[in-house]
Order: C-alpha cells, then structure tokens, then sequence
C-alpha cells in the first residue's frame, strides 16, 4: 500500500486538520522518506505504526512549509539602524533547509517505529528469530 496512509486514517485516528489535496501531496512525499529510512522495508511489513509516522510526517512538513511562507525561518539576527530582530531558529548554522525536515522527520519516524524492527538495518524483518523472515539472512551466512 503505497502512499502509507490515507485521508481516512489521518482524519479518523489523527485526528488531522489538513484539506485532502494537501495531505494526499504531503503523505506521497513523507511515504518516500519512510521507504528510503526503512531500506525498503516498509513496502513489505507495514504496521499501524508506519500510518502514525507518514501522518506525522505529513504534518511537519506543512507546518515547516508554512513557516517558509511565512517568513519565520533562516533570520538567527538582523540590526538596522538601531533596530533589533532575532529568530528562534531549529536550524542549525549552515544547515540547508532540506537537511532540517530530514532531521526532523527522522526524528518523528523513530518516535513511532523504533519498536516494529522497521529501523533495523538487519537483511530480513528485523525479529530475532532464525526462521521464516529472517531466513534470507540466515541463508546468505551458509554460502
């Protein structure tokens, strides 16, 4: 199931605000940063969790977008004659802002699948157990 998530889901049980053009774009676009952290895992195993993330997701890079929109990001200080303007930046100094939503929807995917072996860089599911999905891996130590 690709994109992770749908309108309903982000509605019904994420309780989300987003209209659905915006949503379908920005879950499209939070499902592929998920698939590329997961190694591809998360086009076989896709837990519950996997739908909080790319909702999650989803939602930081409005908001992040909205702050561009805004004009809220990238100013750390400004002095014009005499007058004083400092942001409060999550950016950290020489930190492109594509760097930025990675870092955080890095940080956001972690807080919902640390726990589902989607993370794990181990070939197979990532449960500890010799047989069934993990027998790939088990396999490529006999040759």
């Amino acid at each position: 199931m690709f994109p992770y998530a749908d309108y309903e889901f982000y509605i019904e049980k994420m309780h989300g605000k987003l209209d659905r053009d915006i949503f379908e774009k920005e879950v499209l676009e939070a499902s592929f940063f998920l698939r590329y952290l997961t190694f591809g895992k998360s086009d076989m195993v896709q837990p519950e969790e996997l739908q909080y993330a790319a909702c999650a997701v989803a939602d930081m890079y409005v908001k992040e977008k909205q702050k561009i929109d805004e004009g809220e990001t990238g100013k750390k200080s400004e002095s014009i004659d005499g007058y004083s303007v400092t942001y409060a930046s999550e950016q950290k100094d020489g930190e492109i802002l594509e760097e930025l939503l990675s870092r955080k929807a890095s940080k956001i995917a972690k807080r919902y699948l640390l726990r589902t072996g989607l993370l794990t860089r181990k070939v197979g599911c990532g449960h500890d157990h010799q047989y069934g999905c993990d027998i790939i891996s088990q396999d490529s130590r006999d040759e």
